[in-house]
């Protein structure tokens, strides 16, 4: 499927105007700092709602992106790579094992990454197991990143996918560290893991 070039850079500029208004609250622990492109590589796991604000806050500070390779995950992929993120396609449904073997590579090169657990057509707010098994497979913790608009428009998406409003305040708020071996030995780890970064993200 041949990647689509007016519409990323449309949301890019869009995107870029808006967000100049936002007012970010941004609550996180002294362990981690998402705008330091040099800290040691660490998962963020976001819900596929807030992926417009969250890589908007996060844009140009180093970090890599697993994507869909479906028609609007080559949208997200063009917006993302506007905001100087790195794309690692793949997704539960599509590519899953290169997604895998290819977020390990990037968090072993230094490059933080974000996933969007639910995504890429939900359940809404149901983590799939793929963050657990990358951080088990890289030794990379994971941070949870819960966001929250008081004044924001909601789309008729699966996922209730989040623009804010012109001037919206925008709160995120970063968990500590959730390490890869963290409550669980064995087979079961990735399964507990997995629970972990649900009930963080809720």
């Amino acid at each position: 499927m041949k990647p689509p070039k007016l519409i990323p850079f449309l949301i890019w500029l869009a995107v870029s105007v808006l967000g100049k208004t936002w007012r970010f609250d941004v609550a996180s622990p002294k362990t981690v700092n998402i705008f330091d492109a040099h800290a040691s590589p660490k998962i963020y796991c976001f819900w596929h709602s807030t992926l417009l604000v969250v890589s908007y806050l996060f844009r140009n500070t180093g970090k890599s992106a697993i994507i869909s390779k479906s028609k609007d995950g080559l949208i997200a992929a063009g917006v993302a790579a506007r905001l100087g993120h790195e794309v690692v396609y793949g997704s539960s449904h599509r590519g899953g094992a290169g997604a895998l073997r290819d977020g390990v590579r990037a968090l072993k090169s230094g490059r933080s990454l974000g996933i969007t657990p639910d995504g890429p057509k939900g359940p809404r707010e149901a983590v799939k197991a793929g963050a657990a098994q990358i951080a088990i497979m890289s030794g990379a913790p994971v941070v949870t990143i819960k966001v929250g608009a008081k004044n924001a428009w909601r789309l008729k998406s699966w996922d209730g996918f989040m623009i804010p409003r012109p001037f919206a305040k925008i709160s995120v708020v970063l968990s500590e560290p959730i390490e890869p071996f963290e409550g669980a030995d064995g087979d079961g780890r990735h399964i507990a893991m997995t629970k972990i970064i649900q009930d963080r993200l809720i």
